[in-house]
């Protein structure tokens, strides 16, 4: 694991004299660490870019123990070739502190082609990073993800936590988590930290300070780790509003959907007594006992068996009654048809001696009218059976559908 920094100077003789005295391993790239100063030098002059920013000044801090300085200073010496191809550069490895920590020092001008080293910006020092996480995997060291991490600590942090110490950071952070929790808004949040723990809070544009009252100087929120960014703790608490609106508008939901159901529950009671009451006439006595029992049951029955017999007798009566009236109808047409041909039987007996012809044409129309006579009650028969037939029929219909 290494943290990175990045600073410049325009004097690179003086930092290069600070940084050689303390190390205790020194190794040059593309240059002699001995020359450094003189032959970075001659490389400025030599383009007519002596003046202004004379070197870059990066500084590798490794997690203790986890290095030995020889391995930092390889790792430094690989990160300066990456970092700045066609530069001098000198790799001083410090072990004064409790972490093992490089001091690179780069020329600002290129040997080659004579360009000035461009180093600036947050663009520089998270390729810094990436770079020296790179190396770091590749040496089987620790990589802090700095940029994702919700806190985010130092190396001299991580030297007070090995002691037992608190850091003021920590102090900061821990205030912070609490006040969180228990400040209505973002404003009642950052009121809080100066009332109750005299913690002075600064912003300027998205950016949020910190000041511990121990502490000559701010520390920006982005150092103590994302989770303490001013964007990330307005969000916070705009989310935290949201929710208690939410809760807010789901308790009022609940309360008038119980008191909707518990009005359709007393409108469904009131109908079923309203369905009940008469009901409760049919199946009680008039003592207000129940009466519809197992006797009333076949009595019903057996009233209906009788009112299906009735009804089929006063059908079996009316197909009687007919065939009896078809019948005598039939005895009345032939005691009619016999008066009619014996009529004049008096009269033929008698005119005798009437003319054969007037015989012959009075016989004529005696066939013809017996004739027509049985034409017209063959008939009336037939339509009469017809008729029977049909009422019997349906008669028969009717009991079958019964």
């Amino acid at each position: 694991m290494a943290t990175i920094k990045l600073g410049t100077t325009k004097s690179a003789n003086k930092l290069i004299n600070y940084a050689e005295k303390r190390a205790e391993v020194k190794e040059g790239v593309n240059c002699p660490a001995e020359y450094a100063k003189s032959q970075m030098k001659a490389t400025r002059e030599l383009w007519g870019k002596n003046d202004g920013l004379q070197a870059h000044h990066v500084i590798q801090s490794f997690k203790p123990g986890e290095v030995t300085s020889e391995q930092a200073n390889i790792i430094g010496q690989e990160l300066a070739k990456e970092m700045a191809n066609g530069h001098e550069a000198v790799v001083y490895t410090h072990t004064d502190k409790d972490h093992i920590h490089n001091h690179i020092v780069i020329n600002s001008v290129n040997y080659e082609n004579g360009n000035k080293y461009q180093a600036h910006g947050k663009d520089a020092i998270e390729n810094y990073r990436a770079a020296s996480d790179k190396l770091c995997k590749e040496h089987n060291l620790s990589v802090i993800k700095e940029p994702s991490a919700e806190q985010r600590y130092h190396l001299a942090e991580y030297g007070m936590a090995q002691r037992g110490k608190v850091s003021w950071k920590d102090e900061i952070r821990d205030v912070i988590d609490h006040e969180k929790n228990h400040s209505k808004n973002y404003e009642d949040f950052k009121g809080n930290l100066q009332k109750k723990y005299n913690i002075e809070v600064k912003e300027r544009g998205r950016n949020i300070s910190f000041k511990h009252p121990d502490s000559q100087r701010f520390v920006r929120g982005k150092t103590l780790g994302l989770a303490y960014e001013r964007g990330t703790l307005e969000d916070g608490f705009t989310r935290q509003i949201e929710r208690g609106t939410g809760q807010e508008r789901r308790t009022a939901n609940l309360s008038y959907e119980q008191s909707r159901g518990s009005e359709r529950t007393e409108r469904v009671a009131e109908a079923n007594e309203r369905f009940e009451r008469p009901h409760e006439k049919l199946h009680q006595n008039g003592h207000g006992q129940e009466h519809r029992t197992e006797d009333d049951i076949r009595r019903g029955n057996k009233q209906h068996q009788d009112h299906e017999q009735t009804s089929h007798d006063r059908n079996a009566f009316d197909i009687d009654e007919a065939r009896k009236a078809l019948e005598q109808q039939r005895r009345n047409v032939a005691k009619g048809f016999n008066r009619f041909t014996t009529k004049d039987e008096p009269k033929r007996e008698s005119g005798t001696s009437t003319n054969e012809h007037d015989k012959q044409a009075n016989r004529g129309e005696i066939d013809r009218d017996h004739k027509h006579n049985q034409d017209r009650i063959r008939e009336y028969e037939q339509e009469k059976s017809a008729k029977l037939e049909r009422n019997v029929s349906k008669d028969i219909g009717d009991d079958w559908e019964r």
